[in-house]
C-alpha cells in the first residue's frame, strides 16, 4: 500500500469513526429543540436510560474507530515527512477535540 493510499485510508477510518457519534448528537440535539412542554416530541427517541447507554456506546464506538486512525495516521506522519501536508495534520486535531469535547461541556 502507497503512503498516499494509507493517508487516505487513515483519514477516512477517523471520518467513520466519528460519524456515529455527530448523528447521535445531531438526534439529541433535534429532539431536545422541538420539544415543546405539554406535547408529545416531534422526534421520537427511547426512554432516557436507553438514550444514555446508546451515547456511551456510540461513544466508546467512535473513540477506538477514529483513534485508530488518528494513531495510524500520526505513525504515517513520522515515517513519510513529506506526506505531513496541513489537512494531515488538523484532521487529526479536529477529531481529537470532538473526542474530548463531552468532557470539557458536561
Amino acid at each position: 500500500m502507497t503512503p498516499r493510499c494509507q493517508s487516505v485510508s487513515a483519514n477516512f477510518l477517523m471520518g467513520a469513526g466519528i460519524l456515529p457519534l455527530a448523528l447521535y448528537i445531531a438526534w439529541v440535539a433535534a429532539f431536545l429543540i422541538t420539544t415543546v412542554p405539554g406535547q408529545p416530541p416531534r422526534v421520537p427517541i427511547i426512554d432516557p436510560i436507553g438514550m444514555v447507554g446508546l451515547g456511551m456506546v456510540v461513544y466508546l464506538g467512535s473513540s477506538i474507530v477514529a483513534g485508530l486512525g488518528i494513531v495510524w495516521s500520526w505513525l504515517l506522519a513520522r515515517a513519510y515527512p513529506e506526506r505531513r501536508t496541513r489537512r494531515a495534520l488538523v484532521l487529526p486535531v479536529i477529531v481529537i477535540l470532538v473526542l474530548v469535547l463531552p468532557f470539557v461541556f458536561p
